[in-house]
């Protein structure tokens, strides 16, 4: 079979995004430098805000959700993604500057592949997050009322979050090429974090802060996730997060492969 048949084989073209996302889930988790931005501080973070701002639920108009990190798991869960997005943007831009990715390209495997196996993967990583933290916060008192299907709606949700972030982490690493570049990012996590209402109420932002949060896509992802898991339509809409999620997640792959093509016109 030829190169060119082989490029627009289904089932060939299924198995390299096959063997390319695990091949990254493989990397992130045995990495120390990408588990622990993934999985630690995440978690680290947890801790420091559900002990240090709890008494946030005595406030007029905050909603009750049970123990106070039944509230912000849901933010834990984007941060993981978000930081597991990057961290698989580092592992493009190190994969460049090693030569892998350049052998990739001259191998007959069709460029959409190449992107979507490194996004298939994180998204794997992001469920896999997800459920770690959400095992994590209701060993610390969250209880999910939402029950199964609210935790899988979550997972579906945070995976989604995740798929999003590595695809535009890895447009930049595409266009760029540079792994210090994707490095510095890790500090505009807390940016889109803190004007989304990861940790505390939309309604109860400051009016600056909710005027940015009500643009902000990850608000409505965040808002899905707290009301799937505590079956809750006051909280918000997984419906809308769920649309939400997927459109950035395709936005963002489609932004990749577009950087692709542009570095392989340039090269």
């Amino acid at each position: 079979m030829s190169s060119a048949a082989l490029e627009r084989d289904p089932a060939v073209q299924a198995r390299v995004v096959t063997a390319l996302a695990g091949r990254g889930l493989r990397i992130q988790m045995r990495r120390a430098q990408f588990l622990i931005p993934a999985f630690l501080l995440p978690l680290v973070l947890l801790a420091v805000i559900a002990s240090g701002t709890s008494a946030a639920q005595n406030l007029r108009g905050f909603p009750d959700t049970g123990a106070y990190i039944g509230f912000v798991v849901a933010g834990t869960l984007i941060q993981g993604a978000l930081l597991g997005g990057i961290t698989a943007g580092i592992s493009t831009a190190a994969d460049i500057e090693g030569g892998f990715f350049d052998r990739l390209l001259a191998a007959p495997v069709h460029r959409v592949s190449l992107v979507l196996g490194r996004v298939g993967g994180t998204a794997v990583l992001g469920a896999l997050q997800a459920c770690v933290f959400l095992a994590v916060a209701f060993a610390f008192g969250a209880r999910y009322e939402g029950g199964v299907v609210g935790v899988a709606e979550a997972v579906l949700l945070a995976s989604l979050a995740a798929a999003a972030a590595a695809g535009l982490a890895a447009a930049i690493a595409l266009r760029t090429g540079s792994l210090q570049l994707l490095q510095n990012l890790f500090p505009f996590v807390f940016v889109l974090l803190f004007t989304a209402p990861a940790f505390f109420p939309r309604a109860l932002l400051q009016p600056e802060l909710q005027a940015v949060a009500d643009v902000n896509p990850l608000t409505f992802v965040v808002e899905g996730i707290r009301a799937a898991l505590h079956d809750d339509p006051a909280l918000g809409d997984p419906l809308t997060g769920l649309l939400a999620a997927a459109g950035l997640a395709i936005g963002a792959t489609a932004l990749a492969v577009w950087a692709m093509r542009a570095r392989m016109r340039s090269t």
